[in-house]
């Protein structure tokens, strides 16, 4: 598996970012009836009717999203005209509707965000969208109106205040992990919470979720987003160390290491390169780590658990698009994951 890629402008960019910022039921909707409804059919009884008149509530996530970024329609409107004349949102000259609009308005505050914590660049966020498939043209022209007219009234990310915390707490949660798979309550009796802006957003970001961060030691932080599904929701199964300095590879396996039990073991090693689509030049090392406590620990939070973890070392970092520059033996952030990441049936690891 390889670290999602950053959306473009195709129609896909619009209805993913009515996946990610849309709110609505954590868990995924069942194929068939309920448990309770088919144990009632079994028996020959009709399940109830579903109440017609219960009062159905609008989703306000995506105009809550934007008013807390200082985007109002106007700007959501004027967005979504350069938007459409240049393909981003359902085909080059397809005029969408306010709420699309609205969708792609929260990714580009995303963008915005990115940019100012310099994370990424103007340069590279055209070349990504070029690579995407838009023109040289178009991704000048979005770029262009988000520097100059749009990213200027985004508000910066408001980080909710730092919680109150009881630390030196058990080393392993009560399924004997120490980590990754534990849960948030787990990770605040363990270790500090810092500020994610400040530490990690440079490095890993601006998190559309719920953003966490933790003093991991004294050169390193945790930077994660708390998972929405609801059969993962307050536990952490991928996170991000990032290093105040790059470490090396033995610094940066201890540091893997000491968030997932006691028994993991790393057992291979293949550098990666980035995807061929990516408009980066650069590399990634991946490690695989194994630990059979590792499945009994997320077992009960995914369908398909395994014994295994993976870790990536970025020397500079990564984007969606990839990672920022070559691997060198030296490690600013490693990125830590439940399963196993292997190469792809061409024999590369994309990073």
């Amino acid at each position: 598996m390889s670290r999602p890629r950053r959306l473009a402008p195709v129609a896909l960019l619009l209805v993913s970012a009515l996946t990610l910022v849309g709110c609505g039921s954590d868990e995924e909707p069942a194929a068939g009836p309920s448990s309770e409804a088919a144990a009632e059919a079994e028996v020959g009884q009709s399940p109830p009717e579903p109440d017609t008149d219960a009062p159905v509530e609008d989703d306000t996530s995506l105009v809550d999203l934007l008013r807390s970024a200082g985007v109002d329609d106007d700007l959501v409107n004027r967005l979504g005209e350069v938007g459409d004349a240049n393909g981003y949102g359902l085909g080059e000259g397809v005029e969408t509707s306010l709420e699309e609009r609205q969708g792609l308005a929260a990714l580009q505050v995303d963008t915005c965000r990115d940019v100012a914590v310099g994370h990424r660049t103007w340069e590279g966020i055209q070349a990504s969208d070029v690579s995407s498939g838009g023109t040289e043209e178009q991704a000048a022209a979005m770029a262009d109106f988000l520097r100059k007219e749009f990213c200027p009234h985004v508000a910066p990310y408001k980080e909710a205040p730092l919680p109150k915390q009881t630390l030196d707490g058990p080393e392993e949660d009560a399924r004997e992990g120490r980590g990754l798979g534990s849960p948030i309550s787990w990770w605040d009796s363990r270790y500090r919470r810092v500020s994610w802006s400040r530490e990690c957003a440079a490095q890993t970001g601006q998190s559309i979720g719920d953003p966490v961060a933790y003093r991991l030691s004294d050169d390193a932080v945790v930077c994660a987003t708390v998972p929405p599904a609801e059969q993962l929701k307050d536990h952490l199964i991928s996170v991000d160390v990032v290093f105040a300095e790059p470490a090396g590879e033995k610094r940066a396996l201890e540091a893997a290491l000491s968030l997932l039990p006691l028994d993991a073991v790393a057992e291979d090693r293949t550098e990666g390169v980035n995807p061929d689509w990516s408009y980066l030049e650069g590399g990634c090392l991946n490690v695989n780590i194994q630990s059979q406590r590792l499945k009994d620990v997320v077992e009960g939070l995914e369908k398909d658990a395994e014994p295994w973890a993976y870790a990536l070392y970025y020397s500079d970092g990564s984007t969606g698009d990839g990672a920022v520059g070559p691997y060198t033996g030296k490690i600013k952030q490693v990125s830590l994951s439940t399963g196993r990441n292997d190469p792809t049936d061409s024999g590369d690891l994309t990073c």
